[in-house]
């Protein structure tokens, strides 16, 4: 009976930060904690552990972490099978997260605790499962880098200049502390206010309007100029696929738009793009997005 018990508390305190609630004030935190805990809480990523309890300061362990990075990510795999009907609460979670890249070998003990430097860790794998992000070119001076485990530093600067973690204000970052709930969950607003912003610009990006120019090289022979303009990096740009030309003398310019390659930094800057071809100037010319 006692063993019962004992599995249905960790089975709550395993969920208490993942599962969907209506939306409730915990008297526990305040502030412009308590906002970004109703945001998460509305969008049914994180609830308390009680009606009216949060606990900010509690611990997180390696399970709930995966758990709640996969969630609120919005994760998925379309092949996860799960044989075993017994099977713990988080193992869809842990499949899951293996399948996208997320370290889950930090997961081998259900029960242990994340350290800051290891929820950072899953944390930045699992955005970089989302899609691919431009980053500025810089390096952040981090005081307590060398406390740091050196196959955690680059999610870490990375997490930085996404904004997503922070440091205090004599730029530590504690990477042996465990982390609390309430940093997680700060963390994990961040993220995913950073991908859904990334989305929507994508988004803008794929419908922009390329413009061109002809520009006359002699009587018989045309530049044309393809332009992308504004773009947040040199990472973005465009390319001419194909040209279809026919007795018409019309000309079709088939161009894509490119994106910032995987694992590239980029400075941030506005950038504009341009490609260009040559055609005799007996043609009409239009152009068409692939």
């Amino acid at each position: 009976m006692k063993t019962k018990k004992n599995m249905i508390a960790a089975l709550t305190l395993g969920c208490s930060l993942l599962a969907a609630s209506s939306a409730s004030a915990f008297s526990d935190v305040q502030g412009a904690d308590a906002a970004v805990i109703a945001s998460l809480q509305n969008k049914g990523v994180i609830q308390g552990v009680s009606e009216d309890k949060f606990a900010p300061q509690g611990k997180l362990t390696s399970v709930q972490g995966v758990h709640l990075i996969v969630k609120a990510l919005q994760l998925k795999a379309a092949d996860v099978t799960l044989s075993n009907p017994n099977a713990p609460w988080y193992a869809e979670s842990l499949e899951i997260a293996a399948k996208n890249g997320v370290p889950v070998g930090l997961a081998a003990d259900p029960s242990a605790e994340l350290t800051r430097e290891q929820f950072a860790q899953l944390l930045y794998k699992g955005i970089q499962a989302t899609g691919d992000y431009p980053l500025i070119k810089m390096y952040i001076q981090v005081a307590d880098e060398d406390q740091m485990t050196p196959s955690y530093q680059g999610s870490i600067q990375n997490l930085l200049l996404m904004k997503v973690a922070a440091l205090d204000d004599k730029s530590l970052f504690h990477p042996q502390d465990r982390i609390t709930r309430i940093e997680a969950a700060g963390m994990i607003a961040k993220a995913i206010d950073f991908t859904d912003r990334h989305k929507e610009q994508t988004d803008n990006q794929e419908n922009e309007e390329v413009s061109f120019t002809i520009e006359k090289v002699n009587a018989d022979i045309n530049k044309i100029v393809l332009t992308r303009r504004e773009q947040p990096s040199p990472g973005y740009g465009l390319s001419i696929t194909k040209i279809e030309m026919n007795d018409s003398g019309q000309a079709k310019i088939h161009y894509k738009l490119t994106s910032p390659e995987p694992g590239k930094m980029y400075p941030q800057v506005l950038w504009t793009s341009k490609t260009e071809t040559y055609l005799s100037s007996k043609y009409k010319v239009e152009i068409q997005a692939n």
